[in-house]
């Protein structure tokens, strides 16, 4: 593990837009006024990013990111909002999706289970499930359980 830190940023402007976290545990974090703030990331580290944006008519943009976070020997991705970059694991956009998104969420939650500790292939899983307009598998304690052995083997 490396001291290389993924930089993610938060701002919220009313009824205008909103970038935040839904889930996942930063290293640490930097707010420089109300409604801005960078969170930083460790590697490795697994966060929910939601981009949320309005203009006269409603919604006009809605996305959701499932993001681990790399370092300087990693292909990274480009984000908006998050530098230099992170692994999708998942990317949901529109509102319906993302709603469906978030019951799946809520779902694991229930279920006392941190989403930042779920098996990245749950989340490719449930991103291509529901961008294909098909209902996502839940996730299991016995998926859970044989995620965290594996992980604490590797």
């Amino acid at each position: 593990m490396t001291g290389f830190l993924t930089r993610v940023h938060l701002h919220y402007g009313r009824d205008l837009f909103n970038n935040y976290i839904r889930f996942g545990t930063p290293k640490y974090r930097d707010d420089f006024t109300g409604r801005q703030a960078y969170e930083y990331y460790a590697t490795g580290a697994v966060f929910g990013y939601i981009r949320w944006q309005a203009n006269d008519y409603g919604t006009q943009s809605w996305r959701f990111f499932v993001l681990r976070a790399g370092d300087d020997t990693t292909q990274n991705c480009s984000i908006p909002g998050v530098t230099p970059g992170a692994e999708i694991l998942a990317d949901i956009s529109g509102k319906d999706r993302v709603r469906r998104f978030y019951m799946v969420i809520d779902q694991i939650e229930d279920r006392d289970i941190d989403c930042s500790d779920v098996a990245p292939d749950y989340w490719s899983q449930t991103n291509a499930r529901i961008n294909s307009s098909l209902d996502p598998q839940p996730y299991t304690l016995d998926q859970h359980r044989a995620w965290l052995l594996e992980r604490a083997v590797s």
